[in-house]
């Protein structure tokens, strides 16, 4: 989130307030935990792209498509 802050000029807070509602929902996936390249803290990498989301939760990408 704190990437995004600094990108956007939005504050943290409601950037977090924001995801938890998408996650909520169901609109936004955890694509992948890593390293913030600005806190060098292990952080969440969120994606609302269907295209990108894991193939676990992608019925168009998984195995077992019949």
């Amino acid at each position: 989130m704190l990437s995004v802050s600094i990108k956007t000029g939005i504050l943290r807070a409601n950037i977090c307030r924001n995801v938890a509602h998408l996650r909520k929902t169901d609109s936004i996936h955890l694509v992948r935990f890593d390293i913030c390249p600005i806190s060098k803290h292990r952080a969440g990498f969120y994606t609302t792209s269907e295209s990108l989301y894991p193939a676990s939760i992608n019925p168009s990408k998984s195995a077992c498509n019949d």
